[in-house]
């Protein structure tokens, strides 16, 4: 799962360049609703270790590094998504600029 998130990742920065290159926005916001949703699904239906050692200095558990990339690549698309949505409503088109 983690292998298949990086792929989701590699995908939205490809879809990304391509919006930046042919300006297909609304298109581009669908896609990446669709990879943060399957990932949000990745999420909640990873079966594999979530939390390692418990730290007794901090007093809370650590992500193991699979569960980790799959929550960071979940955030990362959520806020591409948000993004997305500010730059195809008018709002602030940085992330295309």
């Amino acid at each position: 799962m983690p292998f298949i998130a990086l792929l989701i990742d590699v995908i939205a920065a490809g879809s990304w360049y391509a919006q930046r290159q042919g300006g297909w926005y609304g298109l581009g916001l669908g896609l990446q609703v669709l990879l943060t949703l399957i990932l949000l699904v990745m999420t909640f239906g990873y079966r594999g270790k979530r939390k390692g050692y418990f730290n007794f200095n901090t007093w809370s558990h650590v992500f193991t590094l699979r569960f980790a990339v799959i929550v960071f690549s979940l955030i990362g698309n959520a806020l591409l998504v948000f993004l997305y949505y500010l730059n195809w409503t008018g709002q602030n088109p940085l992330i295309f600029s």
